[in-house]
């Protein structure tokens, strides 16, 4: 089940127009939030309001992430290269040699936009939590 409906990407988030895909690409989205935020949400309402408003943000970024780069397919297979730009008669290519590790590879599927909206809930913390009483 995806963290918005079609209502609040279309109405709230005033997101691109997904057209006849938006249900799919708010699944898709949702679960690359799960996978970012290494599957923390275990209860959405049981979040605080905050958090869930920047669950609902982040979710609706990255489904307007997969129109802007022509869907789902082009940004999950990895067949949108982001690391080349061209403009008329000028090309830059990013060095693929330095930069094909799992992190770069997974960085150009997540909007950046989803990111930020994620960033000051925790939920993308990888540390260890503090256990502050342990009983022996």
């Amino acid at each position: 089940m995806g963290y918005i409906t079609s209502d609040y990407y279309i109405n709230t988030y005033n997101g691109a127009d997904a057209g006849f895909e938006l249900g799919k690409y708010i699944e898709r989205a949702s679960d690359l939030i799960d996978q970012v935020t290494g599957y923390k949400i275990k209860d959405f309402d049981s979040l605080p309001p905050f958090v869930q408003e920047q669950v609902k943000k982040a979710t609706a970024a990255q489904v307007e992430f997969y129109v802007m780069q022509g869907g789902d397919e082009a940004v999950n297979a990895g067949q949108n290269d982001l690391g080349r730009v061209g403009i008329g008669g000028f090309s830059y290519t990013r060095d693929t040699v330095h930069s094909a590790t799992s992190e770069s590879k997974d960085a150009n599927r997540v909007s950046p936009a989803a990111l930020a909206y994620l960033e000051p809930t925790g939920l993308l913390y990888r540390g260890l939590d503090v256990v502050q009483n342990v009983w022996y």
